[in-house]
């Protein structure tokens, strides 16, 4: 790889986005969040992952959401309105969507 995009300020970035997220992604869902703690534009943020080859900010987020949803999916029995707004939904249909959206699936058939 071209060593002018790997520099450690740019993958420094990526790793304060990541404990960013960690932090924040059952409150923050969107890029813009993440991009002024890092004291970018949510463009400059985007940009610098597809300089690296890494998934959108966005993707990023969503995947992490999706993530956390399917560990309480399958480890509790919290309903799927619960989830929705232990993870920042404004409303469980909002998140029924959202995770059919980023899974493939639906809720109850990933229940099963």
């Amino acid at each position: 790889p071209n060593s002018d995009v790997l520099t450690d300020d740019k993958l420094d970035i990526v790793r304060k986005f990541n404990l960013l997220l960690e932090c924040n992604f059952r409150t923050e869902h969107e890029v813009r969040f993440y991009a002024g703690e890092l004291n970018k534009s949510p463009k400059t943020l985007t940009n610098l992952f597809s300089l690296l080859k890494f998934p959108s900010p966005s993707k990023v987020i969503q995947n992490r959401i999706v993530l956390e949803a399917k560990r309480y999916l399958n480890y509790t029995d919290k309903s799927a309105k619960e989830i929705a707004y232990m993870l920042g939904f404004v409303s469980p249909a909002h998140f029924s969507r959202f995770f059919k959206q980023n899974s493939g699936t639906n809720i109850s058939n990933f229940r099963e």
